[in-house]
């Protein structure tokens, strides 16, 4: 009773802990359960790791740091300048913001290499990322993912 007591309270306060921190956005999304993923498991599991701790050089990563505004942290590649000056003014324009899952299925700087992506990774990708199970599709994502080069270090 009293272990089942604790091991209720520690996924109690896990949920709640992850729920409320807006930096876990990415990871809430991908994350239901505390537990060891078999993707992590490949030798390349650092650049899957660092996209879903938010550990990266994206702008919605960077801005946190820099203390942007959220719907201010733009994708640089997607939301031009001259186009923001000209379109900010307009009631239903939100830019494109560069969060992960923006740069994993929309951005034009990872277009070439998504399209080089086979089928199933492609819909694997566009569907759900997340879990994936060791596999093709899995090789392919790491290596798209390392291909966008997100690493801080």
């Amino acid at each position: 009773q009293w272990y089942q007591r604790r091991v209720r309270g520690f996924w109690s306060s896990w949920e709640e802990s992850r729920m409320n921190n807006r930096k876990l956005d990415f990871y809430n999304a991908i994350k239901e359960v505390p537990c060891m993923e078999p993707y992590l498991d490949t030798r390349e599991s650092r650049h899957i790791a660092q996209l879903r701790m938010s550990c990266h050089r994206s702008a919605i990563e960077t801005g946190r740091h820099q203390g942007i505004p959220r719907k201010e942290r733009i994708c640089p590649q997607c939301c031009v300048p001259e186009n923001i000056l000209s379109l900010a003014h307009l009631p239903f324009w939100d830019p494109i913001i560069q969060d992960e899952w923006h740069m994993l299925r929309e951005c034009t700087a990872t277009e070439d290499a998504r399209n080089n992506l086979d089928s199933i990774t492609k819909e694997t990708l566009c569907n759900s990322i997340f879990p994936l199970q060791p596999g093709r599709a899995l090789q392919n994502l790491v290596k798209y993912i390392t291909e966008m080069d997100l690493s801080t270090d």
